[in-house]
């Protein structure tokens, strides 16, 4: 055999484990590079049959895996055969309004540096060119981590999207060495404006800049646009298809004069116009 695992090898380990603590883990490692792990307080009896191992579990549960597979075993004071670093068992997403709370809790952790969070807004076809439901991730925030555990261990972030009402979430989990992993991905719906709505723009007045909330009930195309009092536009915040949604503009007055402006909305049906000041 290529490897120097044998049965008189294993039952050494194993009989010498009596010795070891209750939360010592028997670790695993294959030839295709997979891992498996097993508590000690859990593995009853490992018995070898020609070119196979079995192990017994005190859940009864049994399993066989064949000498010629097997690359290494170990044990450790940690869970040394999990696939990641943290154990990551569940990991989901609630809606308040518009504020979404992702939890996610660890059974175990080793060498846990943190998770990053990632969301994508799947595109609008019509605007992009492409696929409904294919977006592009980018990382939001940043939760750190608790090193090395062997209790669970809960998490918590909170997002307020300004656009759009379908959202995608995952978890990037990083350990200490820079390695990482994503973790399964979570999908938010919030509920889509009931009503087309311009909303007066805040601060206002305003120097050098403000923000203008407006409402999309419906996919279509948009556009929001700023006049000075004479008609003549100054300026074009939104000119494209946009899905159902709430989003925000911001209007950068910094080469603007003072004094009156219209901000006018116009999507299908619906036209909508507010003054705004500026003031400096």
């Amino acid at each position: 055999m290529k490897h120097s695992i044998n049965a008189l090898n294993i039952l050494f380990m194993f009989f010498f484990s009596v010795q070891l603590y209750s939360q010592t883990y028997f670790n695993v490692l294959y030839t295709n590079s997979s891992k498996k792990t097993i508590d000690i307080s859990e593995l009853i009896k490992i018995t070898f049959n020609g070119a196979d191992i079995i192990f017994q579990l005190a859940s009864s549960d049994v399993t066989t895996d064949g000498m010629s597979t097997i690359s290494n075993v170990t044990f450790g004071a940690s869970n040394g055969g999990s696939l990641l670093p943290v154990e990551l068992v569940s990991f989901i997403a609630t809606v308040d309004q518009k504020t979404i709370t992702l939890s996610w809790y660890t059974a175990t952790e080793v060498n846990n540096y943190g998770f990053e969070i990632e969301r994508s807004t799947p595109l609008n076809p019509l605007s992009r060119g492409e696929a409904e439901g294919r977006g592009v991730w980018e990382k939001i925030g940043f939760v750190q981590g608790h090193g090395n555990s062997n209790s669970p261990k809960t998490y918590s972030f909170k997002d307020t999207p300004q656009e759009g009402i379908k959202f995608q979430y995952r978890l990037k989990q990083i350990d200490s060495d820079g390695k990482f992993e994503y973790s399964d991905v979570v999908e938010v719906t919030i509920e889509a404006p009931a009503n087309f709505v311009l909303k007066h723009n805040f601060p206002n007045p305003f120097n050098p800049q403000t923000k203008i909330v407006y409402n999309l009930p419906i996919d279509g195309f948009v556009t929001l646009k700023v006049f000075d009092v004479l008609g003549r536009e100054v300026a074009s915040l939104v000119n494209e298809n946009k899905k159902a949604g709430s989003y925000e503009a911001t209007l950068d007055g910094s080469r603007l004069a003072s004094g009156v402006y219209i901000c006018k909305m116009s999507s299908a049906n619906y036209s909508s116009a507010m003054k705004m000041l500026i003031m400096k």
